[in-house]
């Protein structure tokens, strides 16, 4: 039996690590005393796992959590926020056997910045684009850009695929003109198809929605 948590982490949380919000999550969890299934072996651990990682200082709304339980627990959710870090807040979960690892396709993303620190002449989807790693046009790394005004800041929205994920400062780099006095990065959503893996769930034969 799995359930999936669905996490939000920001403010200061956001800085942690991969590996310490992974042990964050995992301590939250033995707090409400939820019957895990553990692996086999020496160092047995709780058969737990994640998506791909947010970079460090990214707000992540769509840290989705899988969890393999023991039993059923009908106010898990209610437990877990008792206890859970002011930062690091479950907002929902589903007791699914969908596993988001194997359905998830991208991520949904969105900048907050000041306006007058960008030009957005500058953003040009066909320019080459090469790391360590990876190489590609713009386009091909931040899909879907959209550009928005509220007051005096300016908002990026872009879908990722998870074999073109890029750190958003390669994007911010392009388009800044001066150093942002509020410069804010958010992963908004984890995306499956053109579909938000919060509906998916929802659809989920034998889900039992209980989140918020």
């Amino acid at each position: 039996m799995h359930v999936v948590i669905k996490y939000k982490k920001y403010g200061l949380l956001r800085f942690l690590s991969a590996i310490e919000t992974a042990n964050a999550i995992e301590r939250h969890l033995r707090r409400t005393g939820l019957k895990m299934v553990f692996s086999q072996g020496f160092h047995r651990k709780p058969r737990i796992s994640y998506l791909d990682p947010t970079p460090t200082g990214v707000v992540n709304l769509a840290l989705y959590v899988r969890v393999e339980v023991e039993t059923f627990c009908e106010k898990l959710l209610d437990e877990l926020k008792k206890t859970a870090l002011p930062k690091l807040y479950p907002v929902s979960l589903w007791w699914t056997e969908v596993d988001p690892n194997r359905v998830v396709t991208g991520y949904s993303y969105r900048i907050i910045l000041d306006e007058d620190c960008v030009d957005l002449s500058n953003y040009d989807e066909n320019k080459p684009l090469k790391t360590d790693k990876k190489e590609g046009k713009v386009g091909e790394f931040f899909q879907n850009l959209r550009f928005k005004k509220v007051g005096r800041f300016l908002i990026l929205e872009y879908t990722q695929t998870r074999n073109k994920l890029l750190h958003p400062m390669y994007l911010c780099k392009m388009l800044m003109v001066k150093e942002p006095s509020v410069f804010i990065v958010q992963r908004t959503e984890a995306l499956c198809g053109g579909k938000a893996l919060s509906e998916l769930l929802e659809e989920s034969y034998g889900k039992e929605n209980i989140g918020c």
